[in-house]
């Protein structure tokens, strides 16, 4: 592999990045920086690859715990800061902001690392693995990357919202009278503070939950406050695009979603009407679950591993 600038990472005392972690910066094609780790396993033990990819406000480091999962099953894993939050570059100045002009920048960045990266330093099978934000951006890549993945996990992804049709409406009123880089009018950015764990809509896991505001605190500059108004614009040009995308509907390759149905970020059904379209796709549905299947309890963990390890025995 090319030298890289080596990046720092997060650790707490009891929580510690799994053995044999790589974490450097890679430029992009425009100069700006991602934050990307890994980890390899023996050739000769390797189950393959997974791109493991995060949601909107998350850092590589909440999912240690799920990385550790992947490398017991052998498996070389990939994951990265999305630009704009993280540890990656940002677009604008004030890093407290979610900030996107295009999902495409997004694509670019995804393309380039899977590429000049990832096909050039790890074994297939290559799965990509996506939550929420993360799992949008998989699913729409298929445009591109269609052949590149040998299967799709997508974890709660962002496929709709509760109360999208008001979110769309606030959008498209409010881009013209403010600036795309303003928090989105009525989006109550929580200016660095934290949310009580009995207000969260993301675990029931207590101890999950701490852990990663501990994460936090020990970087603050890692969580971002708010959304911003080309952010939103931003999202909902994506939706509409994998609504419309007859690419994904044909496409034939293997995918297994797991849905939370009391979901209070995404809209659940809307993951269900999407995903059904596809060809050689399964969904299994989590009851009493919050958005965050992998930072939730164990006994809902364990159901996802089990289906996992079922999905990915014919792969």
């Amino acid at each position: 592999m090319l030298d890289y600038i080596k990046a720092p990472y997060l650790e707490l005392k009891n929580y510690k990045a799994p053995k044999g972690v790589k974490a450097i910066f890679i430029p992009m094609q425009d100069g700006k920086k991602i934050r990307l780790m890994y980890w390899t396993k023996d050739k000769k033990e390797s189950s393959g690859t997974i791109i493991l990819q995060q949601g909107h406000n998350e850092f590589i480091e909440k999912y240690f715990e799920t990385i550790q999962d992947l490398l017991d099953r052998n498996y070389n894993v990939v994951c990265f800061d999305w630009r704009g939050q993280g540890m990656s570059d940002h677009m604008i100045s004030d890093i407290n902001k979610q900030f996107i002009d295009d999902f495409k920048i997004h694509d670019e960045d995804l393309t380039y690392l899977i590429n000049f990266f990832i096909k050039k330093n790890f074994p297939r099978p290559l799965i990509a693995f996506g939550h929420s934000m993360g799992g949008c951006l998989m699913l729409s890549s298929l445009k591109k990357h269609d052949s590149d993945f040998d299967a799709l996990l997508l974890s709660a992804p962002m496929l709709g919202f509760k109360h999208e049709k008001l979110l769309s409406l606030i959008s498209f009123l409010s881009f013209p009278f403010s600036k795309k880089d303003d928090y989105l009018i009525f989006s109550n950015p929580n200016m660095g503070k934290e949310t009580p764990f009995e207000e969260n809509d993301l675990t029931n896991d207590f101890d999950r939950y701490q852990r990663t505001l501990k994460l936090v605190r020990l970087y603050p500059q890692i969580r971002l406050w708010g959304v911003t108004n080309a952010w939103v614009r931003a999202v909902r040009l994506r939706l509409k695009e994998i609504r419309n995308n007859n690419v994904i509907n044909n496409s034939e390759i293997k995918t297994l979603v797991f849905n939370s149905v009391q979901d209070k970020v995404v809209d659940s059904n809307k993951t269900i009407e999407i995903i059904s379209k596809m060809k050689n796709s399964k969904i299994i549905n989590f009851e009493n679950c919050k958005h965050e299947i992998l930072m939730e309890k164990d006994i809902y963990r364990k159901k996802l591993w089990n289906e996992f390890d079922k999905f990915v025995a014919n792969l």
